[in-house]
Parts: C-alpha cells; sequence; structure tokens
C-alpha cells in the first residue's frame, strides 16, 4: 500500500457516504482505509452499510477530488496524520451513541491553508451553510469568514454553497 493509495481511499470513504456514517466508521477502524474502500466499492459489507452507500458506491472522484485540492492549495487530514486534531475529537469517544447517534467524529477533513489543524483547533470557528443560500446569505457568510480568517481564526465549514 501505497501513501496516495491510502489517501485515495479516505478521499473516497469521505465522500461515499452522508456523514455522520456510524457503520462506515467502524469498518474503517476494523479494516483501515484502503481494505474499507476495497470493500464498499465491491457491496462486500453490512446490509446497513450498503444502503448508505449505494446511492454514490460506484462514483470515485478522489482523484479528481484530490487533484483540485491540491491546486487550490489544500489537503487532506486523516487520523494517520500528525496534525490530526486527536484533542478536539476526544470526546466523541466517550459519546452515547444511542442518545446522540450523530456523535462520531469525520472520516476526513479537506483543508485549505498553510496552518496544522492541531494548532489551530481550539481557535477555530464553524460557518454553516445550506443548500439554497440567498445572494445575501452568502454575502453575510463571506464577509464573516473573511473577518475571522483575518484574525487567525480556522473556519470550518461542512462544504455548503454558502462557503
Amino acid at each position: 500500500m501505497t501513501d496516495h493509495e491510502a489517501l485515495r481511499a479516505w478521499a473516497y470513504l469521505s465522500a461515499v457516504a452522508e456523514p455522520p456514517c456510524r457503520e462506515l466508521a467502524a469498518l474503517v477502524a476494523a479494516a483501515g482505509a484502503v481494505e474499507a474502500a476495497q470493500r464498499v466499492r465491491r457491496g462486500a459489507v453490512s446490509p446497513a452499510l450498503a444502503e448508505r452507500t449505494a446511492a454514490r458506491r460506484e462514483l470515485d472522484t478522489a482523484t479528481t477530488d484530490l487533484e483540485m485540492l491540491d491546486r487550490r492549495g489544500g489537503r487532506l487530514v486523516t487520523p494517520d496524520d500528525e496534525e490530526w486534531p486527536r484533542l478536539a475529537f476526544a470526546s466523541f469517544a466517550g459519546a452515547d451513541l444511542r442518545a446522540r447517534p450523530t456523535g462520531i467524529a469525520p472520516l476526513a477533513l479537506w483543508v485549505i491553508g498553510p496552518q496544522r489543524l492541531d494548532e489551530i483547533h481550539h481557535r477555530a470557528a464553524a460557518i454553516v451553510g445550506t443548500r439554497a443560500a440567498t445572494a445575501y446569505g452568502q454575502h453575510v457568510a463571506g464577509e464573516l469568514a473573511a473577518g475571522l480568517a483575518e484574525h487567525d481564526v480556522g473556519i470550518i465549514s461542512g462544504g455548503a454553497i454558502v462557503l
């Protein structure tokens, strides 16, 4: 296995199911990213995970996505990386998943910018967008993100249209 193969697997896995996906996270924890990606592609997964990945299982844009991210000065950060913000996600380990089923850490983080995540996670803000943003909403979110970034605040986004 090469580092590139592992990175492609993480990129594929981060897009194949709508997050958070406990079943996919459990498979990755048990089998590793490369093997988990291979199993998902083949459909050799539990019925619950097969249902969660059915719409995107055969859509693998990992290479293109990673190339585009690189052109924008970004990188994919995974739990395998030294800069993975372990402390920021430590609270998920003790989450009661029955009471809070979405309480799991993300599989990977798509990052643009030079700062290491493990150095800035304590000064970060999430800006949540929408799939149907108004022009005003896009403007306000952009101004807010720019102002925070000017003050060295890391911006976290789920990737919705606004940002």
